[in-house]
């Protein structure tokens, strides 16, 4: 029963996971492919770019293991008829990621097992992955970090195996799981330490521990530089783009930017009580902080390979001034397996009130993380920017003006080519009444949300006036996007309330009495 037990469990998780990730996995198309500027600039535009002739991505700020699978993916999809428009790239895009998203979770459910040889812990850690709310928003997007959080699950998993197979055939698919999760991103890199502690836990002759580093540094590089040959081939712009990186990690970049005005933006407190409750739902966050206390006070050989990651990449990562929620989710994947140690550790301990504690946890666990992850999910189906352009065709006739302040990713545009559209940057918040040539103007809370959490002195008044209604301007139409407790995680960041999914889109128009200045 436990053989069989073993397979179908994860089947099953894999099978609900693949259900949350491929869930309205078009969200946007065919009109809008450019909602996510990540994914648009820094994804697409190489990967569509490659061909047989020029492999180069001439992009080396992210590793190109992504960008080569969608542009293989798509080539093919295209020579056989399949893709004859841009937008249906993206969704050949998003399925790559969806589906290593989904692959996550029997990586998850193997990294449990090795953990504890546990079923029960195996199956609950899983299931915390399947539903993990960040991870299944990030599956929805064509950029690295989910494919990065695969790679990197599987070489904890084999890193702890390591701990009772020390053969040289162990070491080589370390080292080539290690490879893939640096040519998926270069952060992965941290997960050389595992092997590492592994290794000198194992404690076997040091002869034997060379060489299988060695196998493994050699299988290491070589899967990296198939994956990633060119940031091999010109180190050089290597060097460059990971400078240029490194300062954009440490600059005020608004939105997810340090420090900001707030108990909760400094360094590590943002991370720990602000992004990972909204990144978790606050019901798992509790789980995976009882079960990240429980895996650190019973240290054990096992856990200490996977801790090995953890803390380094969680310090080094939330020093940087830019925090971005995906930027942790491998951390996030791993406290929800440490959650599913704990728990099914006290399910089968046999002690009264640690089953019941560790059983209620599990099911209000389940219950609001399941609403919580559906109801965040189910915005893809109907982001507020589609939903304002169908509304502005309805509202706005041929001629009309329509000014889009800010980025326009952020913003709905008309579908009607007649209704003009014009961007002006966001300094024209202040300015706007002095412009005459509109009908209706239109902010997004993507930007006067991050302009409102750092109290910016040029932009935050502005907004503030101008949404009040002091600027001579009325609020003709707003949409926004709901989901459970929505006004709970926006006290936590504000920026919670549209992250990267239905942002607050809202319409404005002169008052009557208004006359613009000339």
């Amino acid at each position: 029963m436990s053989r069989t037990a073993l397979w179908l469990i994860p089947i099953g998780l894999t099978a609900t996971a693949a259900a949350l990730r491929f869930w309205a996995i078009s969200w946007g198309a065919p009109g809008r492919i450019d909602l996510h500027p990540d994914e648009t600039e820094h994804v697409m535009s190489h990967a569509l770019a490659i061909s047989f002739a020029d492999a180069d991505p001439h992009f080396l700020n992210y590793p190109s293991l992504l960008i080569y699978l969608i542009a293989l993916a798509n080539g093919a999809f295209t020579r056989l008829g399949a893709v004859t428009a841009a937008w249906q790239s993206y969704i050949v895009a998003r399925s790559i990621v969806a589906t290593f998203g989904t692959l996550t979770v029997p990586a998850a459910f193997w990294l449990g097992w090795e953990l504890d040889r546990s079923l029960l812990g195996a199956a609950i850690g899983g299931l915390w992955v399947t539903l993990l709310p960040l991870h299944v928003w990030e599956s929805h997007f064509a950029v690295t970090d989910v494919v990065m959080t695969f790679w990197i699950v599987i070489t904890l998993a084999a890193s702890v195996r390591l701990l009772r197979d020390g053969s040289r055939r162990a070491y080589v698919f370390v080292g080539v799981a290690l490879g893939l999760a640096v040519a998926s991103k270069y952060t992965a890199a941290l997960v050389a330490i595992s092997p590492l502690v592994a290794t000198l836990l194992a404690r076997r002759a040091v002869p034997e521990m060379a060489r299988n580093l060695c196998a493994l540094a050699v299988a290491a590089l070589v899967a990296c530089f198939v994956a990633t040959p060119f940031s091999f081939l010109h180190f050089s712009q290597l060097r460059a783009a990971m400078a240029q990186e490194y300062e954009h990690v440490h600059s005020l970049h608004y939105g997810f930017s340090l420090p900001a005005v707030g108990w909760q933006y400094h360094k590590y407190v943002y991370e720990l009580f602000a992004g990972f409750p909204f990144s978790l739902g606050i019901a798992l966050y509790a789980s995976v902080a009882a079960g990240t206390a429980h895996a650190v006070l019973r240290p054990r050989r096992e856990t200490l390979v996977v801790l090995g990651f953890v803390v380094p990449f969680f310090v080094i990562l939330g020093h940087w001034t830019f925090t971005p929620l995906r930027y942790m989710l491998p951390v996030l994947v791993v406290g929800a397996i440490f959650a599913g140690s704990w728990q099914a550790s006290w399910l089968e301990s046999g002690a009264g009130w640690r089953r019941t504690l560790a059983a209620v946890a599990a099911v209000l666990t389940l219950a609001y993380t399941a609403l919580f992850t559906i109801s965040t999910t189910a915005r893809f189906r109907h982001d507020t920017r589609i939903e304002a352009a169908e509304w502005l065709d309805r509202t706005l006739h041929p001629g009309q003006r329509l000014l889009l302040c800010g980025f326009s990713p952020y913003l709905a545009v008309p579908n009607d080519p007649r209704i003009a559209v014009d961007t002006a940057g966001e300094v024209w918040i202040s300015r706007l009444a002095e412009r005459g040539d509109f009908d209706l103007v239109e902010i997004s809370s993507l930007h006067f949300w991050r302009y409102e959490r750092h109290r910016h002195p040029a932009f935050d008044p502005a907004y503030r006036h101008f949404r009040a209604g002091e600027k001579g301007f009325h609020l003709v139409q707003r949409f926004e996007g709901d989901y459970l407790n929505r006004d709970f995680y926006r006290r936590l960041d504000p920026m919670f309330a549209g992250y990267f999914i239905s942002p607050t889109v809202e319409f404005y128009a002169r008052d009557a009495a208004a006359t613009p200045r000339t």
